[in-house]
């Protein structure tokens, strides 16, 4: 991957892609759930912000990864809490991962939906309302999981940095 951007470790950097993105593309969601009217308008945008918070935290456990091999290397002692928040960043890339495949399911099904008609979607998805609904839920419910997975991997990440500072 990359381990720096412009003479700059960039770990510290790219965690900025989730940790904007996943939150944005949840503040989408919940506008969409609350105003279904949006849901054409803002429904690629907002599948497209998850997905991009999914890369970045790709991108951010990567670098997140190299930061600390050369920590390492230079011989210095990673924190019980520095290894928390690399695992906690591992488990960012799996929820925000399941966040993104639900929004583009969401989205694409209502899509479809729309297109395809209530009595054909009625004829070939028994119930569609149920199954819009359901992954609304589901949408809803990953991406609070997501946020707040990468709220906390970024509060431990800073607090591993912190407690490094003041020892």
């Amino acid at each position: 991957m990359m381990d720096t951007i412009g003479g700059l470790p960039a770990h510290p950097l790219v965690v900025h892609l989730p940790v904007v993105l996943i939150p944005l593309a949840l503040i989408g969601v919940l506008l969409m759930m609350v105003r279904p009217s949006l849901l054409p308008k803002l429904g690629v945008p907002v599948a497209v912000l998850a997905g991009l918070g999914f890369l970045g935290s790709i991108v951010a456990a990567g670098s997140g990864e190299e930061l600390e091999e050369q920590f390492e290397s230079a011989g210095e002692t990673i924190s019980g809490t520095l290894r928390d928040h690399a695992e906690m960043g591992e488990n960012v890339q799996w929820i925000a991962g399941v966040f993104f495949v639900i929004v583009l399911a969401w989205v694409l099904f209502a899509a479809w939906r729309r297109r395809a008609g209530e009595d054909h979607a009625v004829a070939k998805v028994r119930k569609p309302r149920i199954v819009h609904a359901t992954l609304a839920v589901l949408v809803a419910v990953s991406g609070v999981a997501a946020t707040y997975a990468v709220y906390a991997t970024g509060h431990s990440g800073a607090k591993s940095v912190w407690e490094q500072d003041a020892g």
